[in-house]
């Protein structure tokens, strides 16, 4: 009777054991990836979910569609509102285009919204971005002003770290 309850206190013993061996272990075990990855993928992943944002919030049929068709500097507004959603250390550079088909030559043209202005970046400080990151979003208009509605739009975001 006594040779189960021992065996049973080894069992669980043995098992604490090597729990605290494997936690040892894991504190001073290098990570699979480097941080040169994890940061990126992260990058990556704050970007499309930005995007996918922005157009649940309807931004891109209000700042930028309404922009266009008004005339309004819609760009200095979609930079305010970047600047505002991303921390502070990262900076950004937008493109947007938009996709319109030809039907005379049959070819898809893709014409530049933006001029550019849609950044944080500094002129001249191109060469200083560090572990940046580039995604592209496409989104098919559908809301209203019903001008612009089943208009296309590509949207490239670079996002990374400034040095």
């Amino acid at each position: 009777m006594r040779k189960g309850q021992v065996r049973l206190i080894e069992l669980l013993l043995a098992a604490f054991i090597m729990v605290v061996a494997i936690v040892f272990t894991m504190q001073f075990a290098r990570p699979i990836k480097s941080i040169y990855v994890r940061e990126t993928s992260d990058l990556r992943r704050l970007a499309y979910n930005l995007l996918n944002d922005l157009a649940t919030a309807g931004v891109y049929e209000n700042i930028i569609v309404k922009g266009n068709l008004s005339g309004s500097d819609w760009e200095n507004e979609m930079k305010l509102f970047l600047s505002s959603s991303l921390p502070p250390e990262l900076v950004f550079k937008m493109r947007v285009y938009e996709l319109r088909f030809n039907t005379t030559s049959g070819r898809i043209e893709a014409i530049r919204l933006d001029t550019g202005k849609i950044t944080n970046i500094q002129p001249g400080s191109e060469n200083k971005i560090i572990e940046a990151e580039s995604v592209s979003y496409t989104y098919v208009i559908t809301g209203e002003p019903d001008k612009v509605r089943g208009t296309l739009l590509v949207i490239y975001l670079t996002l990374g770290f400034g040095g």
